[in-house]
């Protein structure tokens, strides 16, 4: 209970600051509505019987697209939102006096970006919905239960690499310099707007070891075809491996970067 009424605490605080700023949050969901459109159109240009590489999704690049920009989007804000949340409190000298409470640095860091977070929530939401009930995506239930355990791990890898940078950020004092280079790596070889087929052989090798091709194929065969939870064993194994691996390596690497922040006195310096 204590951990809700913290993690509550933060969703206030970011709440008052957004209602302060109407236009900002207004136009993270409205530019949706402008998004949407485009991907649908840009979808008539491409045909089933012409891309042999959509087939295994249905053959329908609107939906393949839609499901793309709508997971990268709220997968990318997961990873950005610690590190920019902490920027933000070193920057209004903040940090220092917000990681002396008795909360845990690691429920601090993930309390301080759960608003941006539900934000881009809503606006991967938004797009979906606008795809189904607007321009006709048709999405599987049978698969529904298998895309929300492939989001719970995702969402989980993403905001381990969150954690990494929000170490960066601690010990350089700087803005993130991790999340927007994954993040672009993630774009180009995550296959957010094209299948990963139509990469080069080595490309297509290297894109295996990036997070976001395995949660979006994972997701598309779910939405799209319906698979259930068993027939996406293969790609739920890899991302709990990359959980595996990247979650206590986090943890450990936020620990010790404000631990050695805490030892130099800079912690609140920026």
């Amino acid at each position: 209970m204590v951990l809700l009424h913290r993690f509550a605490a933060f969703l206030k605080r970011d709440y008052l600051l957004a209602r302060a700023s109407r236009l900002a949050f207004g136009w993270q969901l409205l530019s949706v509505f402008f998004a949407a459109p485009i991907l649908f159109y840009m979808g008539r240009l491409i045909q089933p019987a012409t891309s042999r590489h959509l087939a295994p999704f249905g053959g329908d690049y609107f939906a393949f697209v839609t499901i793309g920009v709508a997971v990268f989007g709220f997968l990318a804000a997961t990873m950005a939102a610690p590190a920019a949340a902490i920027r933000h409190e070193q920057m209004i000298g903040t940090l220092e006096a917000v990681l002396i409470t008795p909360a845990s640095p690691h429920v601090v860091v993930l309390g301080a970006s759960l608003w941006n977070i539900i934000v881009a929530i809503l606006q991967g939401a938004l797009y979906l919905v606008l795809g189904v009930l607007i321009f006709g995506l048709e999405i599987r239930g049978t698969g529904l239960l298998a895309a929300a355990l492939v989001s719970l791990v995702a969402v989980g890898t993403f905001a381990a690499l969150g954690m990494l940078s929000t170490a960066l950020v601690v010990i350089l004092r700087h803005g993130d310099p991790l999340s927007g280079l994954i993040a672009a790596g993630s774009a180009l070889l995550g296959g957010v707007f094209y299948p990963t087929t139509v990469l080069p052989q080595p490309l297509q090798r290297l894109s295996e070891f990036v997070p976001l091709t395995h949660a979006l194929r994972a997701l598309r065969l779910a939405l799209l075809q319906g698979h259930g939870v068993s027939a996406l064993q293969e790609e739920l194994s890899i991302l709990l491996l990359f959980l595996g691996v990247l979650g206590p390596l986090a943890t450990f690497a936020l620990w010790w970067a404000i631990r050695q922040a805490k030892t130099a006195g800079t912690l609140g310096a920026y």
